[in-house]
């Protein structure tokens, strides 16, 4: 099963091809994600984006989420674990591009949402979505585990 690791940074998992931009950061494919997924429909069984989705251009966010729900079979998954605005994370880093927090994942899991923004990308939370807060920096990040809902 293909496993990808988006915006790896420093942070590369041993079971996944770590993906990052930064040809720096030493990942197994450079690539800006912006761009697309270089992979297959339906090819990939995993995707993991800790620390990565609020570095992606608004313009981009929606095309980026169609595009990991594009290359996730049925049922695969996608983790992300995002800064939240509902904390100062979301805003302290100068990088950070886009804004998430637990709602704005409503608008690619519930129908009525997902048909206001025109998206294909459909997911069901395979772990209910939550916020944990680091009690170190008092960082609030966004928390799911979602499933591909594709052919329902």
């Amino acid at each position: 099963m293909i496993k990808l690791n988006l915006g790896c940074g420093n942070r590369k998992r041993k079971d996944c091809v770590n993906i990052d931009k930064r040809k720096s950061c030493e990942p197994d494919q450079c690539w800006d994600i912006e761009k697309g997924i270089p992979y297959a429909d339906d090819s990939v069984g995993m995707v993991y984006a800790y620390d990565f989705l609020e570095h992606i251009h608004p313009n981009y966010v929606i095309f980026v989420i169609e595009e990991i729900w594009r290359v996730l079979r049925p049922g695969g998954i996608l983790e992300h674990f995002t800064p939240s605005t509902d904390g100062r994370g979301a805003f302290q880093d100068p990088t950070h591009r886009s804004f998430w927090n637990w709602n704005s994942w409503l608008y690619y899991t519930i129908d009525e949402y997902r048909e206001l923004i025109e998206t294909v990308a459909k997911f069901a939370p395979e772990k209910q979505i939550h916020q944990m807060i680091d009690p170190d920096s008092k960082i609030i990040h966004v928390f799911g585990r979602l499933r591909a809902v594709k052919g329902e």
